[in-house]
Parts: structure tokens; sequence; C-alpha cells
């Protein structure tokens, strides 16, 4: 099982200078992957998500010479509202460059106000993501001009490279914990990512996957809020009333649930330390802390 870390890309502290620094120190204390989450525009009154939002793909473009080892992913992307032929283009520029690090999560998007400004149908973002999907790897994997006729994107005759450095283009990682997101992953996904979840919850995804027809192989990457210490939340409630599990408690309790992750059958396993969905810290001193304690106190127990 590998480790990654979302870096510091939102909220009141995000900074060039800042992301740059985490990354670094990540890559140096043993982490495999750096993360980023998705937002472009933000309803005011959401504050929860953090207003300062540094755009993901550019942040991992930014960090990728900044720590040369560590995998570069998203978690996840909203792929209704951008132009799936550019997003296809940016994806590839940026394995080419990194030489093959990246992973892609995708999903629909999920602030109907966010969707809908930048142009998205609320009501058709699950089909335009199916379709989005099915454009990144047509662009990804035809070595020759190729064409596409879909109901949100169309193209004739066009070529598009550099191609990713990984054979096919990134893995796909579906987003999400409901019935659509999961057979989504059953029929389009290289692999699912799921958020906030118990090592029992992922298994059960994971059976109501192959349930759906899901029989393949599939990369399973696990981002997990995460808060080490005596007082630390073991859960929360999403904005939907959705129940959710926190990577929480004692070093000690911890490892213990991270050997659960492992058993589960966790490939990458992503720490959002004190995530600002839960936690609107000020400064990000006890973010790094946690980020050293995890790597000093949990890592050595799994490394390999």
């Amino acid at each position: 099982m590998q480790f990654g870390v979302m870096l510091p890309h939102r909220w009141l502290y995000a900074a060039g200078n800042t992301i740059a620094d985490f990354a670094r120190e990540a890559e140096a204390l043993g982490y495999t992957s750096l993360w980023v989450t998705d937002h472009i525009i933000v309803p005011s009154y959401r504050q929860e998500r953090g207003h300062i939002f540094y755009e993901a793909l550019t942040t991992l473009a930014y960090v990728s010479s900044l720590a040369p080892r560590c995998r570069l992913g998203v978690a996840v992307l909203a792929l209704p509202p951008r132009n799936a032929v550019l997003v296809a283009k940016q994806v590839a520029t940026l394995d080419a460059l990194s030489q093959g690090r990246v992973l892609l999560g995708v999903g629909t998007g999920w602030i109907e106000e966010e969707l809908r400004y930048l142009g998205a149908a609320w009501q058709q973002r699950g089909p335009m993501l199916d379709e989005a999907v099915q454009v990144l790897r047509t662009l990804w994997r035809d070595e020759a001009a190729t064409s596409f006729q879909g109901q949100y994107t169309a193209f004739t005759d066009m070529a598009c490279f550099p191609k990713p450095v990984q054979p096919g283009g990134p893995k796909v990682l579906i987003g999400g914990m409901t019935a659509p997101s999961l057979r989504r992953v059953a029929m389009l996904g290289d692999g699912w990512i799921p958020w906030a979840v118990s090592p029992q919850e992922l298994q059960d995804g994971v059976a109501r996957i192959r349930a759906y027809g899901g029989n393949r192989d599939l990369e399973l990457v696990c981002v997990m809020p995460a808060d080490i210490g005596p007082h630390a939340r073991a859960r929360y409630i999403g904005v939907f009333g959705e129940d959710h599990t926190l990577l929480s408690g004692s070093v000690t309790t911890v490892a213990q649930r991270v050997e659960e992750f492992e058993a589960a059958g966790v490939h990458h396993l992503v720490c959002s330390f004190r995530d600002v969905r839960l936690f609107h810290d000020d400064r990000i001193d006890e973010i790094n802390r946690q980020m050293r304690l995890f790597a000093n106190e949990v890592l050595p127990s799994f490394a390999g």
C-alpha cells in the first residue's frame, strides 16, 4: 500500500510557497503521492470549501518538478463543467512532462450552482461524465488522427499530441458512493476513489461494484480526512446528510485502522490532515505537525 497526502492548495494558508514547501517535505518524509481536490468557483455561502482554491491541474504542474518522485493525483476532477478535449490535452501534457506520474480521479461535481454557471446542465452531469471519460481515452490512445461523435463532444479527423507516457493514459478513477457512481466504476472506471469511508464501507462498495459487473482488477484509492490526537473527531455528517468516517485518534489507533485499510485491499491511502471541510485552521502548523507525525510513527510499519 502506498501513502499520499493532500496538498494545502485551498483555504487561508494556501499560497505558492506554502504548497511548494509542503510538497518537498512530503516527498522527503516518504509519501509517494501528492493530491489536490477540485472546485473552479464556489458559492459564497459554502465557506467550508475554502474560498482560496488553487486550480487542480495547474497546482500539480507546479509541484511536479519540486517533488520529482511523487505521483500526482486529483481527488476528484469534475469533468461536466470542463471541455473534455482540453482536459485530455492538459492531463496528457502533465503526464508526459512528469514522466507518467498522473493519477486521475474524476466525478460529476456536486455543487449545482458551480456546474450551472460553468455551462453544465445539472440533470445531465452523469451522462456528461460518462462521455467525457470516453473522449479522454480516445484522444490518449489513438496514435493517428481520430474522430468522436457524442452528445456533448464531437470532432472529426483531429490529432492530439503529446500522448501520455502511461500507455493508454493515466488510470481513470471514479469518485462517489452513490449507486450511479458505483455502476460507473464497474462499467467505465480503472478504479474507485471514495472519500471518508471505513474499511468495511470500502469492502461493501467493492462488492457492489462487482455486483454491477465490474470484475476486472481495480485500482483502489481511499482519501481520508485525518486528525491525529487525543481529542480527534471520529465521524462527521456531510452536506447531504451522509455519515463519513475520519482516520483519527491516537497514533496506535490510526495505525490499526491503516492495517484494516490494507487488509481491505487499498492500493493508495491519501491523508487530508485537518481537512478544511472539518477544521478551519488559520495556520498550517498543525497540518505539518500531523503529516510529520504520521510519517514518523505510522509509515515505517508499512514500508515496502
